[in-house]
Order: C-alpha cells, then structure tokens, then sequence
C-alpha cells in the first residue's frame, strides 16, 4: 500500500522546484499530482487524473461506508427477527455478518485519510497542491527533502491509497 503525502505551496515556482527536487531523488513525475483551481496555470507540474480532481477516492470511501452500515443494520435487524423465530442459523450468520462488516470498517477507519474538501480555502487563494504517492519506508524521506530544499512548504498530511490505484484515483 502506497502513501500520499499532502504539500501546499504559496505559488507555482516553489512547486516546480519541489518537483525537480523529488525528480533528482528519483521519484518518478508519475508519482506525483498537482491541483489547485481551475484557473490557476499549472503548466509544468504533474496533473492530476479527473478522479483526483472530483476526488472520487473521497466519494468511494464513502459509499462503501454507507454500503458497510446498512448491511451491519440489515444483519442486526436479521438477528432479532431470527431470535424470535428461534432460526439459530440466521443468529449464528447475522452475528457473522456483524462481526465482518464491524471489522471492516474498523480497519478503515484507522487508515489516515485526507479530504480534497479540506483545501478549499488553500485554492481560494490560489495555493498549489502537490500530492507524492510513495511507498511507506520512503515517507520520511520525500518529507525530508521537501522540508530542508523548500522551506515555503507546509506538510498538510499524509493518506493511504492502494498502489494499484494510486496513480489514478
């Protein structure tokens, strides 16, 4: 699993030279997206794919969330009624179902997660997202070379994304 570090820069000079600067580490252009609003020049950054822009990663999330809830209610709803017929498979299956789908989301919940959303203040004043998706033994790394070669900089976090997604989404 691959993680996406989050950088806000002040203007586009200072992302481009935090770009060459993760160039030079061998971090590859693919492995970097900018955004900011649409009528700011990114003309030499790294774009993002469409469904970084929509943030559909946010929109996925959240439907899976709404899909994992609505089986947990489904299966406790299951369980009383099958306690009340005395049906001890359907107990033993929905009890089964609840333990699952409270795992699941229990592990995704622990997983950081970043929300485009949260930069809409950032855009508005025409501020440059640089987002590194990197594997997870090179975090401190690329943060280090972006702290020390660019100091206006500000780390806005870190997220997890799929490797086999994160080029795209």
């Amino acid at each position: 699993m691959y993680r996406r570090l989050f950088f806000l820069f002040p203007n586009i000079k200072d992302a481009k030279k935090a770009v060459q600067d993760l160039v030079r580490e061998n971090i590859s252009i693919k492995q970097m997206h900018s955004l900011s609003r649409p009528e700011v020049n990114l003309e030499g950054l790294p774009v993002s794919a469409p469904n970084q822009r929509r943030d559909m990663h946010t929109k996925i999330e959240n439907t899976l969330w709404n899909f994992n809830l609505g089986t947990f209610f489904i299966a406790l709803f299951v369980l009383l009624i099958s306690f009340i017929s005395a049906n001890y498979f359907l107990v033993m299956t929905s009890l089964l179902v609840m333990v699952a789908t409270y795992s699941i989301g229990y592990y995704y919940l622990t997983k950081p997660t970043i929300h485009l959303n949260g930069f809409h203040a950032a855009f508005q004043h025409n501020e440059i997202l640089l987002m590194v998706d990197v594997p997870k033994d090179q975090v401190a790394k690329i943060e280090q070379i972006i702290h020390n070669k660019n100091p206006s900089a500000t780390e806005e976090g870190i997220s997890w994304t799929p490797s086999d997604l994160s080029m795209n989404v």
